[in-house]
């Protein structure tokens, strides 16, 4: 039977890591599959007609629930509160990387749109810069630290800055590889960009992830402890591993 740093843990995998990283899939998803709109400026108000009711009934309450494990983890499972919040501070900071790439494609239009303001405007269903521009950029990091929490509940630590480097960009190509081939990217723009700019936009997004995956792997290890080398399994478990 699980116990309840274990349940608490698979609570913050499910509202920090699925729940804000489908955001966007299902709600450009809903457009392109659900309503047959791939490309244009309707596929944002579409999108939104899935991704407002998201935000309100799901995403936010999701967030308030992980704040909640981790004000909880703080006093009674330091822990998981040290995976949670480094997690979350690694994958924001990467983030500022990950955009230092992705900028030169919106600049160079690489890429088909930009991706906070993409957010913004499909979450807010507004195309008033003032009003859609920050909570754009507000889930983009979000969904930037989610990653670095996803990473750091379920792969953990390992004994070197190497090897926690290496899983952190294999989790990261993980990302790249569903964002090439599901929405908004796979049917927007073709698979791995084939129907818009290839091979750019396919080799912006990838070295955009290498990056990302390897800021977060490098804050990880250095903030995370040696007996923080548990993957999800044995630590829902409370297995002893070496590795």
């Amino acid at each position: 039977m699980l116990q309840k740093k274990s349940i608490l843990t698979l609570l913050a995998l499910f509202t920090g890591g699925f729940v804000p990283i489908n955001l966007i899939v299902l709600s450009f998803g809903y457009a392109e599959y659900y309503k047959a709109q791939a490309i244009g400026p309707k596929i944002i108000r579409v999108a939104h007609e899935f991704g407002g009711p998201y935000m309100l009934y799901l995403y936010i309450p999701s967030m308030i629930i992980l704040l909640g494990i981790i004000l909880y983890s703080k006093k009674n499972y330091p822990d998981l509160f040290r995976r949670i919040v480094i997690g979350l501070v690694a994958g924001a900071i990467a983030t500022i990387g990950l955009d230092w790439i992705r900028e030169m494609g919106v600049i160079e239009g690489w890429l088909p749109a930009d991706t906070p303001t993409m957010f913004g405007k499909m979450i807010t269903g507004s195309q008033d810069f003032t009003k859609y521009y920050w909570i754009g950029q507000f889930a983009h990091f979000m969904n930037g630290a989610d990653f670095g929490l996803v990473f750091t509940l379920v792969f953990g630590n390992f004994k070197s800055y190497k090897s926690t480097i290496v899983w952190a960009i294999v989790w990261l190509l993980i990302m790249e590889f569903f964002m090439m081939i599901g929405p908004p990217m796979g049917p927007m723009v073709g698979l791995f960009g084939v129907k818009w700019m290839w091979p750019q936009l396919f080799i912006l997004t990838f070295v955009a992830h290498v990056v990302h995956g390897t800021i977060t792997g490098a804050l990880t290890h250095l903030w995370l402890k040696p007996e923080d080398n548990k993957w999800l399994v044995p630590f829902l478990l409370n297995k002893n591993l070496n590795r």
